[in-house]
């Protein structure tokens, strides 16, 4: 499935982004989701999840589980994770509204996979999540989200620092297949002047020869992409993360799972090294 996200007016996806209260909704984290909505004429609808409530099974109704302590304490917690939701959804409006952009608000009570797979199937499937690695709590919920949220097409991992627009969009390659959905994604994202870089990611020679082969023939009459060698990773980890950061990238479009980003832990690597947005598709 190509990393695709609908236009407002089709009421068929949307940019879900996924706020953690407790973090500062900067300019640099809501650079790229705004983007990437900005780039298909898309809608974003914010998610809040609530971290503390749990669904009880014997009643219709959300029960709020208290601990020990001064029920007044609970209260004042509570109240200060509302208003701190509040604050970022303030915060997605007025970036939204500079980039022309149309926000919306959602909030979730209980597992957040399962509430963001609900509301991807209630309204898709051409949904992206944009997320911040902070909010994931831990490495396998890229791995969950893409198992179980089926209208979603990618994932964007948001940035905490800001990005030239000026810098290349690097497209990191690991099949034949995937590379045409991937080069339009970037081509929508990416500046009108601006080159997209292709990196083969292959673990042998014989492997990095044959899929930049295909590579090449396919992009053939694509005057704006560039072919950036960096040769076979012959399994060793970070070595495509190590040759991309050092091309300073604005975003980067790559296959979660694969000899890049084999896992949740390369993934915070790749991301800290690059300090790029990175688009996920399946």
């Amino acid at each position: 499935m190509m990393a695709h996200v609908a236009e407002a007016s089709e009421l068929s996806g949307r940019v879900v982004l996924w706020l953690d209260p407790e973090l500062r909704c900067t300019p640099e984290f809501l650079d790229a989701p705004l983007r990437l909505a900005a780039a298909y004429d898309a809608e974003i609808e914010t998610v809040v999840v609530d971290p503390i409530a749990e669904d009880d099974g014997a009643c219709d109704v959300p029960v709020r589980r208290l601990a020990r302590g001064a029920a007044s304490e609970v209260l004042a917690i509570e109240h200060r994770f509302e208003l701190l939701a509040e604050r970022c959804r303030r915060e997605v409006e007025r970036a939204g509204a500079n980039r022309k952009v149309k926000v919306h608000h959602a909030f979730a009570q209980g597992d957040a996979i399962d509430r963001i797979a609900e509301m991807c199937l209630a309204r898709g499937p051409w949904n992206i999540v944009a997320l911040r690695l902070p909010t994931l709590g831990g490495q396998s919920v890229v791995g969950s989200l893409l198992a179980n949220v089926s209208g979603a097409t990618g994932f964007l991992l948001c940035a905490e620092h800001s990005a030239s627009t000026k810098s290349p969009i690097v497209v990191i390659v690991e099949d034949a297949d995937r590379l045409p959905s991937m080069l339009r994604a970037a081509e929508r994202l990416s500046q009108p002047d601006r080159s997209i870089h292709i990196v083969i990611g292959a673990e042998t020679t014989a492997e990095h020869v044959e899929l930049e082969q295909q590579a090449r023939l396919l992009m053939a009459d694509a005057p704006t992409v560039v072919f950036t060698s960096v040769g076979p990773t012959f399994g060793v980890p970070g070595v495509l993360t190590e040759a991309v950061a050092r091309m300073k990238p604005s975003l980067i479009v790559a296959r979660f799972g694969g000899a890049a980003l084999a896992d949740g832990r390369e993934l915070t690597r790749a991301s800290a090294a690059t300090r790029a947005p990175i688009l996920l598709v399946r």
